[in-house]
């Protein structure tokens, strides 16, 4: 409930010359740009200063980070208040022999925790971070406990200030649905132009497991790619490091199992791009302190500064290459597969070229005309920002197309392909040619086809 109180109060609020999507977003925007600040210190309380200071600086440059961070998306809040979380935990952790102090950033974890939890249903990261301590602390130096009851204490309070709809009966009832399934409405995930199945009770099928590897192998820089390779190395060879074991669980614990499990959406990888961009900084550092330690001469030092420099100017050169499609970004190996936009149609243009589509529609459209799609709200919501009161929207994956002579507009996205209107998409490409097509950064975002007239005749090939 915590984004979406965030989102309801930025448009509520917002200055009547800004829009209603730059409003709905602004939340996102601020907290996935505080988050640079979070792993700033949780990099310096788990290495140092210079290991956060580029963990920050990749963060900020990092495309897709600010491709997930700037959606209505639960993840970024949830990933903010993780870090933030691990990161007054490591404070406490180093104030043993100041109890008060210690147990006020306890606290201030456990209420984290809780924030964390409610942005999003995730409590097995509060798990990781349990499984984390345990490895990094096998022989801790005094045997009292950290979380004790004000720790959970401050968790459940938080959790519920902000997201007391968890109190509503009626909250428990649609959980309930949702949980048996019965709030699903379509069914199906398109990669890389096959479509699987990406319900969760279809593990170990489903979305194939290679999925998140694909994404890393093709959007992520190839410069952040390497120097995470480099950092993992040194990872590898400091088994005892607490930030070595931070890294190490969770990467391991949560690309493996959301690697294996079928519902699978480009996402859920914020947290891990948060541990990649991690050990991307420690790689950096660890060449640069390597040629330093090599060599104490200037040429040392001019090679230490060109390293830095290429690192931060390829990041930077990549970020302004693909403003403002940040979703659309691909590396060199990506760009030799596929063109952008192919492989993770639904994560990598969301909605995006349906407010021209509609405009264009109702522009032009009959009075009560019929637009369909599988973005119903989102089509709703411009039909009546065009003035288009008389028109309806209806879902393709749940009603079909109407078959009373009305006059009928379809919208084909995509990233809305799902196993209930796969069959309608395939007819509609075979029998009809596109009225119009919306194109983002060169690629086909959105098709609109006039089906049916109110004469009953379309636009046929």
């Amino acid at each position: 409930m915590l984004m979406k109180l965030a989102d309801w109060a930025s448009v509520g609020f917002a200055p009547p010359d800004v829009s209603p999507e730059a409003a709905l977003r602004l939340p996102n925007a601020i907290v996935g740009s505080a988050t640079t600040a979070v792993l700033f210190l949780l990099a310096q309380v788990l290495f140092d200063t210079t290991v956060g200071l580029w963990t920050a600086a990749i963060w900020a440059l990092d495309i897709n980070a600010a491709a997930i961070n700037r959606i209505g998306k639960e993840d970024t809040f949830m990933l903010f208040f993780l870090l933030l979380a691990a990161y007054c935990y490591e404070r406490a952790k180093a104030m043993a022999a100041d109890p008060h102090r210690r147990d006020r950033w306890f606290n201030w974890s456990g209420a984290s925790f809780g924030l964390m939890l409610a942005s999003k249903y995730m409590p097995h990261y509060f798990g990781l971070h349990v499984l984390f301590n345990i490895a990094a602390d096998r022989n801790p130096p005094d045997d009292i406990p950290d979380k004790r009851p004000a720790f959970f204490a401050a968790m459940a309070a938080a959790f519920a200030a902000a997201n007391f709809a968890i109190l509503v009966p009626a909250a428990w009832r649609y959980v309930l649905a949702y949980l048996h399934g019965n709030t699903l409405r379509h069914s199906g995930y398109l990669f890389a132009h096959q479509l699987y199945v990406n319900s969760i009770e279809a593990t170990p099928w489903g979305v194939p497991p290679w999925f998140y590897v694909t994404f890393f192998a093709t959007k992520v820089p190839l410069t952040i790619l390497a120097a995470a390779i480099v950092g993992l190395v040194w990872v590898t060879r400091h088994p005892a490091d607490r930030g070595a074991t931070f890294v190490r669980v969770f990467l391991v614990f949560t690309l493996l199992p959301y690697s294996l499990v079928a519902s699978k959406f480009v996402r859920y990888v914020l947290p891990m791009l948060a541990v990649i961009d991690i050990a991307a900084a420690l790689g950096v550092v660890w060449a640069i302190r390597c040629i330093r330690k090599e060599r104490a001469s200037a040429t040392a030092r001019f090679a230490a500064a060109a390293v830095a420099a290429f690192v931060l100017s390829a990041l930077a050169i990549q970020a302004v290459a693909w403003t403002p499609y940040y979703g659309l970004a691909q590396n060199i190996v990506g760009a030799r597969i596929a063109a952008h936009g192919l492989l993770f149609p639904d994560d990598e243009f969301y909605d995006a070229g349906v407010r021209e589509a509609v405009a264009e529609i109702a522009g032009v459209a009959g009075p009560d005309a019929v637009v369909c799609s599988d973005a119903t709200a989102v089509v709703e919501e411009y039909l009546h920002r065009s003035g288009r009161f008389d028109m309806k929207a209806c879902s393709i994956a749940r009603d079909g197309l109407p078959m009373d002579r009305v006059e009928t507009w379809v919208i084909a996205q995509d990233g809305h392909t799902y196993f209930e209107n796969e069959a309608v998409f395939d007819q509609l490409k075979r029998e009809f040619r596109p009225w119009r097509t919306v194109h983002v950064d060169g690629s086909v975002a959105v098709s609109i086809f006039h089906v049916r007239g109110v004469e009953g005749e379309g636009d046929h090939q």
